[in-house]
């Protein structure tokens, strides 16, 4: 955990649990923001600092991510197929983002 962080609230043990069910963090945070990032722009979770190094780290390069739209628009070009990029790109667009779509 970096000092930069210092100033955050540290996470609750049950949210720290939680979290860890939640989200994959065996899998790099650039690909997961790229692949599920557009279900989490409302990421909250970077507001947290976390007792696991490498959870608090794999959560803060996320929350970075998916709260940067050229961040996100970057990790999405790097990651995703053309057709999965315009397909994740129209959905963002759509006013109605709580419906859910099949990439």
């Amino acid at each position: 955990m970096t000092d930069e962080r210092g100033h955050l609230p540290l996470a609750s043990e049950e949210m720290e649990n939680n979290v860890r069910e939640v989200f994959p963090i065996k899998t790099d945070p650039e690909e997961f923001a790229a692949r599920d990032g557009v279900g989490w722009l409302d990421f909250t979770f970077h507001e947290y600092r976390f007792s696991d190094p490498e959870l608090d780290s794999w959560i803060h390069t996320v929350g970075r991510i998916v709260t940067d739209p050229r961040a996100l628009e970057g990790v999405q070009r790097k990651y995703l197929s053309e057709a999965e990029f315009i397909a994740v790109r129209k959905y963002m667009e759509d006013d109605d983002l709580e419906e859910d779509t099949d990439f």
